[in-house]
């Protein structure tokens, strides 16, 4: 206490003083219309940014709740498209039939979250914290909400991981959205955010700007798929052009995935064995 009164008494003139302008200060907004205005606005002004940086600052620490929501939402969405391409079927068949609840779907979507990656090498992967015991197994394909992610290489029974796009291991038919002119997607190794569609033959109209899809010509992607967006077209040979594709898929981003289950896919690989035979 002693050491306070002694801090007082060292500086009260400088505390007088303050004292005396904030009381000044306060007379002139008190009895002076334009000035209380004046300040009325400017302390209005700093709340409200106050406010706002509060409300952003907590909305950021609730990100991570709020995309986990939207992913499940979005899952959920896209098994009831899936029931309802399949209702079409079913009724563009024959009007009599009920539809029921258990009818099959092409395709079933489960989320998942990627639990750890490496982006820094050729050979890139992605862990998920699916496995086995969700139904999760090899040759599955992977998306995220904006786009192409993968394919399921190896899983565990908690755990999976996925051969991404940016593994020059994989290769992904993909296709022209405009024309439906389709070929080989492969990543060259070096920058994350583009990969390469080979084999589009040469006199294909392909510009910057459009639309890279799944050709859904394989057992595991579903058609039209999102891969991403033309960036350049080169003629590298006589035969064919080399699109560099700008991917939909941010990888350095990414956090909520979906795994998609081709419900048909053993029933079209047995019936392709027995056709090779």
């Amino acid at each position: 206490m002693k050491e306070i009164i002694k801090l007082i008494l060292k500086y009260h003139f400088t505390i007088i003083f303050i004292l005396l302008e904030f009381l000044s200060f306060s007379l002139i907004v008190l009895h002076n219309n334009y000035q209380r205005t004046v300040f009325s606005g400017y302390t209005a002004s700093f709340f409200g940014t106050l406010s706002s940086i509060i409300t952003d600052v907590d909305d950021y620490f609730h990100l991570r709740t709020t995309n986990h929501k939207l992913v499940a939402e979005n899952t959920t969405l896209k098994n009831e498209i899936e029931k309802l391409k399949a209702y079409h079927h079913v009724v563009s068949i024959d009007t009599t039939w009920l539809i029921k609840d258990s009818v099959e779907v092409d395709y079933v979507y489960k989320t998942a979250a990627m639990v750890n990656s490496g982006f820094n090498k050729t050979k890139n992967y992605i862990t998920i914290n699916k496995g086995t015991t969700d139904g999760i197994q090899r040759e599955m394909a992977v998306c995220s909400g904006e786009g192409v992610v993968g394919i399921v290489q190896n899983v565990s029974k908690h755990y999976a991981r996925i051969l991404p796009l940016i593994n020059t291991n994989l290769r992904v038919s993909g296709k022209i959205k405009k024309n439906g002119y389709y070929g080989s997607l492969q990543w060259d190794g070096d920058d994350y955010r583009y990969s390469y569609l080979n084999d589009i033959p040469f006199h294909v109209n392909a510009e910057p700007g459009d639309t890279i899809v799944t050709s859904g010509l394989s057992t595991i992607f579903p058609k039209d798929e999102l891969i991403g967006f033309v960036e350049s077209v080169d003629k590298v040979t006589a035969n064919f052009l080399t699109i560099k594709v700008k991917l939909a898929t941010d990888f350095k981003r990414i956090s909520e995935l979906y795994v998609i289950k081709n419900t048909r896919k053993q029933e079209q690989e047995e019936l392709e064995a027995i056709s090779n035979e």
